[in-house]
This record gives C-alpha cells, sequence and structure tokens, in this order.
C-alpha cells in the first residue's frame, strides 16, 4: 500500500513540476518589460509604513515617493500602475514566483539581496538612524546598547541586519512594520529603534515632543528597485530610465513633494 501511494504521489509531483517548468519555459521567453508593454499593467510590490517612501491614504490608496517614481516608470512603459502591498520579506519571494513584476519599496542593495535578485541602479541615498523617547537621556548607540535593553527593528530591513551587528549587549526585537516598533519607542517599551532615516526624519516631525533622534549615522544606504535575476532587458529599461529621471525637475519636484514639505502628513491613515 505505502509503495503504490509513494509511487502514485511521485506520478502526480512530477506531473506538476513539468507544468511549473513549462510556465517557466514560457514565461522565459520574453521580458517583464515586454510583458508589462504587452498587458499595460505594471505591478509592483511594496510594503506600506514606510514614510514617506509608501503608506495609505485614508481612501486605502498607496502613495509615497516610491509609488510616484513607480507610476513614472508605468508611464514610460506605456502601462498603468497595480500596486501589492506585502510582507517586507515576502517581497523577494513574491518577484521570484512572478507575482509582482518589481519591487520598489525603500529595499537597500546588499550582496545578500543580489544573490537573489537584479538591482538597477540606486535611486536613493539614505542611511540607518535611532530613534528614542524624548525623555531618554540617550545621544548614542552605546548609551542604549545595555543588557536589559531592547532596541526596535522591522523584520528583513536593513536596520534590522546593521543592528545584528553593531548591537552588543541590548536585545534586538523585531517587529512586523516600522510604525509599531517607533510607537515602542515612543511609549519606552524599548530603548530606541533603528531605522532608515527618512522615515525616523517623518515619524520625529510628526510626533514633535515625543522622540528624538540621534544625530548619528550607523551607515549609508543605497536604496534600489528589484528585477528578476538575469532579466537583463528589464533591468537596461530601468537604468535608461533613471539616467533620464536622476537630476531632473521631475527627481525634484517629487523629492520637495515628499521630503521638504510635511503637507501629505493630514493625507496619510495614522495608526492608532
Amino acid at each position: 500500500m505505502k509503495k503504490w501511494l509513494a509511487a502514485f504521489l511521485l506520478v502526480v509531483v512530477t506531473a506538476a513540476l513539468a507544468a511549473c517548468g513549462s510556465s517557466d519555459d514560457e514565461k522565459s521567453g520574453s521580458s517583464t518589460v515586454d510583458k508589462v508593454k504587452e498587458q499595460k499593467t505594471l505591478v509592483i510590490g511594496t510594503n506600506a509604513g514606510y514614510y514617506p517612501f509608501e503608506m495609505f491614504d485614508k481612501e486605502g490608496e498607496m502613495i509615497g515617493y516610491d509609488v510616484d517614481v513607480a507610476n513614472a516608470i508605468a508611464e514610460k512603459m506605456g502601462a498603468k500602475l497595480e500596486v501589492k502591498q506585502l510582507g517586507f520579506d515576502s517581497l523577494i519571494p513574491a518577484l521570484q514566483a512572478n507575482k509582482v513584476d518589481l519591487v520598489l519599496a525603500g529595499m537597500t542593495i546588499t550582496d545578500e539581496r543580489k544573490n537573489a535578485v537584479d538591482f538597477a541602479d540606486s535611486y536613493y541615498t539614505t542611511g540607518q538612524a535611532i530613534m528614542v523617547e524624548k525623555g531618554s537621556t540617550a545621544k548614542t548607540l552605546a548609551d542604549i546598547d545595555k543588557k536589559g535593553n531592547k532596541i526596535a527593528v522591522q523584520i528583513g530591513t536593513t536596520g534590522a541586519i546593521v543592528a545584528k551587528e553593531k548591537v552588543k549587549n541590548a536585545t534586538v526585537q523585531e517587529f512586523e512594520d516600522f510604525p509599531t516598533a517607533a510607537l515602542a519607542a515612543q511609549q519606552g517599551k524599548v530603548a530606541g529603534v533603528i531605522y532608515d532615516e527618512p522615515a525616523i526624519q517623518v515619524y520625529a516631525l510628526e510626533n514633535k515632543g515625543k522622540v528624538k533622534k540621534f544625530d548619528e549615522l550607523l551607515a549609508t544606504d543605497e536604496l534600489g528597485i528589484a528585477v528578476k535575476k538575469g532579466d537583463e532587458e528589464t533591468l537596461k529599461f530601468i537604468n535608461d530610465f533613471l539616467k533620464e529621471y536622476k537630476g531632473s525637475e521631475q527627481e525634484k519636484e517629487l523629492k520637495a513633494k515628499w521630503f521638504d514639505s510635511n503637507d501629505w502628513l493630514n493625507s496619510v491613515d495614522q495608526p492608532k
């Protein structure tokens, strides 16, 4: 009975793998950019909560700097934009599984991630910062990196990677998203939070008198747009787009809109 069942399962699994293989073979014949141009829809994967790069507004629509950049890419492809909200650690697997066309989520370019996906040229330079509650007397990482303390990070982010490298004594506590981690720091439930500087600056601006950001940066990061591994045509398309975009009036306008002003804060759906 067991031998028969094993043989049956082997046939089923083999057939399933063959089906998957034929599907992948069909998709490998054309690049992502070709598919997008044909279907007239660009699907990006992102993770809301990284202000001001991606967040939900009060109507439930995704907005932010990355969304505007993605819209510019979609327009260049002659397509409309579709945004998929995913957990940060699910973004690369979704790209590998063809569930999204690109990942545009404030993702730092790292050697580890480059083993799984290809990155276009950096579209934004940032760094890892530390935020603590306003009443804290700490001024540096050393001041909060003490036994018995907890330091918050968002799971799967560069902040989490940097924390593992630089935090020697405190316990690193992972949270599903930045707003939750930041709130824990604001309420004194953790000694501080390590995350990308732009998001921390915005959070501090939004919560004046409740939190403060350290002057020091723990690392400098280059943010990149992730493309499926080996898709050279799409990679070239994105890089050609970035050559035109970086330094352009469009880039200046978008940076002014999202980083030099906080007018957009009133439209954002805030976590309770």
